[in-house]
């Protein structure tokens, strides 16, 4: 990459809202922006996302690029399934606020209940989403959390955690709503993913390995699902100015610097002051755009043709410079696929 554009690690560093999840509580509001039970009660209240209404779910809407996501699409007529885990503990208050915001502007967006990382809350809340609205015609898939350290420090354990919401999670939502989408045949999957899923960053082992497992992951769906009338996009932010490292990153590493049992704590001496070079991603420099291009960038997706939807969406600032590596990328895939008789999946 050209050494002359001076990419920046700020420019770069985007991705996942930490640590979103999906919570259940309350009903969608309806056109009237009253609680749905309310509003079927009412002669002639449109049931959300049973007419020509676009239903959409979000994942990792407690906070930043998920939660500004949710209020755009809602503005613009979907009917929004806003998930974040724990809405009734640690998310509650994101939960309240999505609520009052819907309730207050007539939009209708409900909060549900879903943990990424766990099968059945998976499965529970996308049930939930499908026998409420009938369908699922947008799935943004951008729950994820942001974990800097040495990956030699890291216990299996802890690099699986990481893929457990970043990548695991994501494949559960696919999972679950997939079916629902290749039935009526057609259908949008958005993955949120980053800039650093497509090159590397030292300190960063456990975060960027999930991002390319996520890229490589969701082009192979989009070319298995083509044909069916499913389109899958990564979208790739850099960095914005979200709490994606402020706060949530910061105390994800207080915890890692908490937990280092002796072993850990004796591998991380070993690389003197490499070690604390991981902390030089906790800091963000001034200046960073607003995050609101990403969920603008999201909903142009949305209203976009579904022929004309790109594999990879870089956003912002990662444009600039990930638009040659696509180039190439795309040209060198084009050409495997065509020599191994895949080319009709292009």
């Amino acid at each position: 990459m050209p050494t002359e554009r001076h990419i920046q690690r700020r420019t770069v560093l985007g991705g996942a809202v930490a640590a979103g999840a999906v919570a259940a509580a309350g009903p969608l509001p309806g056109a009237t922006g009253r609680p749905a039970a309310a509003a079927d009660r009412q002669e002639g209240a449109e049931e959300p996302g049973r007419g020509d209404r676009k239903v959409a779910l979000i994942t990792g809407t407690s906070s930043g690029f998920g939660h500004l996501t949710a209020l755009t699409l809602a503005r613009e007529g979907l009917a929004v399934f806003a998930s974040m885990r724990d809405t009734r503990g640690a998310n509650a208050a994101a939960a309240r606020k999505l609520r009052t915001l819907a309730a207050e502007e007539d939009l209708a967006l409900q909060v549900v209940d879903i943990d990424v990382r766990d099968d059945d809350s998976v499965a529970r809340g996308v049930e939930r989403v499908l026998g409420r609205a009938g369908r699922v015609d947008v799935l943004v898939n951008n729950a994820g959390v942001f974990y800097p350290a040495i990956l030699e420090t890291l216990s299996v354990d802890d690099v699986r955690a990481v893929f457990e919401t970043n990548v695991f999670g994501h494949l559960r939502m696919n999972r679950a709503v997939l079916p629902a989408m290749r039935a009526r045949g057609e259908g949008l999957v958005v993955q949120t993913t980053t800039a650093l899923g497509r090159f590397v960053f030292p300190f960063m082992g456990a975060y960027v390995g999930t991002k390319w497992a996520m890229e490589a992951m969701a082009e192979a769906s989009r070319y298995e699902l083509r044909r069916l009338g499913v389109d899958v996009v990564i979208v790739e932010p850099g960095a914005y100015d979200t709490d994606f490292v402020a706060p949530n990153a910061v105390r994800y590493y207080d915890r890692y610097l908490r937990g280092l049992d002796r072993d850990a704590a004796r591998r991380r001496a070993a690389y003197g002051d490499l070690a604390r070079r991981t902390e030089d991603h906790l800091v963000e420099e001034p200046g960073l755009p607003d995050p609101q291009e990403v969920a603008d960038a999201i909903a142009g997706l949305v209203r976009t043709p579904s022929a004309e939807r790109p594999v990879r969406l870089p956003v912002a600032g990662a444009a600039e410079f990930l638009g040659e590596v696509h180039t190439v990328h795309a040209e060198f895939q084009r050409a495997v696929l065509e020599g191994s008789g895949y080319g009709d999946l292009l």
